[in-house]
């Protein structure tokens, strides 16, 4: 049941990464709170949130262009780490979670792509309600357009932490007896990681403010 409850909430919160809302309530910042509240340890979700969130904002979807889907990684990331916290050895655990969190990433991608196919016939359809002024059948394709992601997503998070859950039983022990002390560098690490990921967004935008700057001078 707990499984299906977290699989229902990140579904629930994915919604705002392009369907619905889109108040941010997706991001790794806001979304890994929520799951941590709801797994009994939102201090660790908040950590993990912090820890996370760079990596992802300089990742952005626009028009068709296809991104590793972070958001919905990071969610499914967060889970895996705050279910297994009674495992033992958190450095161990934290660096499988991010590397499996990255793989997550790419099928959430090709999830993405997935979508956008089921919902470019979708919109085909619309486009001939609309001439038909339809509105009723509008509005359950549009109501149908969201369930179909809901669905999407909480199969794939399903799918993935069920999976996850029962391998990691057996790999974080065995990660943790060989490398759990050398492993505390892994939080600076991925922090590193984010700033580095985030480094070119704040230099572009440094970088036109310059040329704005020193073309209201000119």
């Amino acid at each position: 049941m707990e499984l299906l409850i977290v699989a229902g909430v990140i579904s629930f919160l994915s919604l705002d990464i392009t369907i619905a809302f889109q108040v941010l309530i997706s991001s790794p910042i806001f979304a890994c709170p929520v799951i941590g509240w709801l797994l009994g340890d939102v201090w660790l979700g908040i950590e993990i949130g912090f820890l996370f969130q760079l990596l992802w904002l300089g990742r952005i979807p626009a028009g068709a262009y296809i991104v590793p889907e972070g958001n919905i990684a990071t969610m499914i990331g967060a889970a895996i780490i705050l279910m297994s916290q009674d495992i033992g050895f958190p450095n161990s655990t934290l660096v499988i979670a991010f590397l499996e969190l990255i793989i997550i990433s790419y099928l959430g991608a090709l999830l993405t792509v997935f979508y956008r196919k089921i919902n470019g016939k979708i919109f085909n359809l619309m486009v001939k309600e609309i001439q038909q002024v339809h509105f009723l059948v509008l509005l359950f394709l549009e109501i149908g357009s969201m369930v179909i992601y809901l669905l999407s997503v909480f199969l794939f998070t399903l799918i993935i932490l069920k999976g996850s859950l029962q391998f990691l039983p057996l790999v974080i022990p065995v990660m943790g007896n060989l490398f759990e002390n050398q492993l505390i560098v892994v939080k600076p690490v991925i922090l590193g990681i984010g700033l580095a990921s985030f480094y070119p967004v704040l230099r572009e935008a440094f970088s036109k403010k310059e040329r704005k700057r020193v073309g209201g001078q000119s």
